[in-house]
């Protein structure tokens, strides 16, 4: 059977074990050295200092091999004694045992080591026979020795788990710490990508209507003054009303929040046109459903989006808005008949229409073709909305 290994180190009770041990061999030495004579008295000492060292060489720091440790110390000590009873009269004989019965009963906290009490008190028997000592003294000595020494070992169980549980406690708290940290990046990092995100569609969207106002303005002035003028009071409204709704977007305020989807994408729609002369027709198929901010305000964002991108980069004159309420899905369609190309490489607005659907769980196409406009088509699930 394979030896029961402990890496540990040792504890400071090792440490004091290890030198009640030392003064317990000198102790028992000088009396093994005052009381025989000859030759044998330096083979006692050597048995005893062999019975002192070599028990623990399998009892050391790094490396306690627990079973190697007790047959070591049995062995050695017990036959040592068992010798020193039998051939002479030394009144501590018997106590040569009780340091080795403290450690045994410390060392043997681990399973199937336990069961290792039950034998201390056949040894404790057994002693009595060998020296003149009644039992009854024998078994309070060695129990009170081997009780010593057991709540010595608990001891060390509990306080090593302890330790084991701090540790453990604090290296959970580093990983929660880690985590937060992690969390807190991502947070700000997809607060940001949101407030660049609405920033980029709502300024986009505000100065491709101005932007065009003001190009019609000089040949409106030269027509007609008085609808030139109502033209600049329009566009200053225009850029008043983008300047609120940067504000609302750096406070994270829906613009639509009083409104249902489809009022909000009329208003947009009408306002877009009225800017910038764009033909838009908005279409709503099946029930117009209620659905939560979060997916209105990326669908407004959406079509937002979809029109400036068609104005500025299509120069379409007629976009379809489609909007239709499935039991499953919201489908958003947006088409033009802009200029439209044969390979399409997303900027910065139609990456964030991606994300934007994304995040809902939802979906995002986009088909152009040089010269036949760009179709844009987002799905998003309702049933998957929270």
């Amino acid at each position: 059977m394979e030896a029961i290994i402990d890496q540990r180190k040792w504890h400071w009770l090792d440490y004091f074990l290890f030198l009640m041990r030392t003064i317990w061999i000198t102790s028992n030495g000088y009396s093994i050295y005052v009381s025989t004579i000859g030759s044998e008295k330096w083979v006692l000492l050597l048995w005893a200092s062999c019975s002192y060292l070599i028990p623990y060489l399998f009892y050391r720091p790094r490396l306690i091999k627990f079973q190697y440790y007790l047959i070591a110390e049995v062995l050695l000590t017990g036959s040592l004694f068992i010798y020193l009873s039998s051939q002479y009269e030394i009144s501590v004989t018997y106590s040569f045992l009780l340091v080795p019965i403290l450690t045994f009963a410390y060392a043997c906290q681990v399973k199937p080591l336990v069961w290792l009490g039950p034998f201390v008190l056949i040894g404790t028997w057994a002693g009595s026979l060998f020296i003149n000592m009644d039992f009854f003294g024998l078994f309070i000595d060695t129990t009170i020795f081997y009780g010593i020494g057991l709540c010595l070992g608990r001891m060390t169980i509990v306080n090593n788990a302890n330790k084991e549980l701090i540790a453990s406690i604090e290296e959970k708290n580093k990983d929660l710490e880690y985590y937060s940290k992690k969390i807190e990046e991502l947070t700000i990092k997809e607060e940001r990508n949101r407030v660049s995100q609405d920033l980029h569609d709502t300024v986009g969207h505000i100065f491709t209507s101005v932007i065009t106002s003001l190009d019609a303005l000089p040949f409106l002035y030269q027509a007609d003054k008085k609808e030139a003028e109502k033209s600049i009071k329009e566009i200053s409204d225009l850029a008043r009303n983008g300047l609120n709704d940067i504000r609302k977007t750096i406070h994270h305020m829906s613009p639509t929040s009083h409104r249902t989807l489809v009022e909000s994408v009329k208003e947009l729609i009408d306002d877009f046109m009225k800017h910038t002369a764009t033909d838009i027709k908005l279409n709503v198929e099946g029930e117009a459903t209620e659905v939560s901010e979060r997916v209105m305000f990326a669908i407004i964002r959406c079509i937002q989006e979809g029109l400036t991108n068609a104005k500025r980069h299509g120069q379409a004159t007629f976009i379809k808005v489609n909007i239709s309420f499935k039991q499953e899905e919201l489908v958003v369609l947006i088409e033009d008949n802009g200029n439209g190309c044969n390979e399409l490489n997303l900027g910065f607005g139609l990456r964030s229409m991606k994300d934007r659907i994304s995040a809902l769980a939802g979906t995002v196409n986009f088909y152009s073709k040089l010269n036949n406009g760009m179709k844009i088509t987002c799905n998003i699930p309702m049933a998957k909305e929270v």
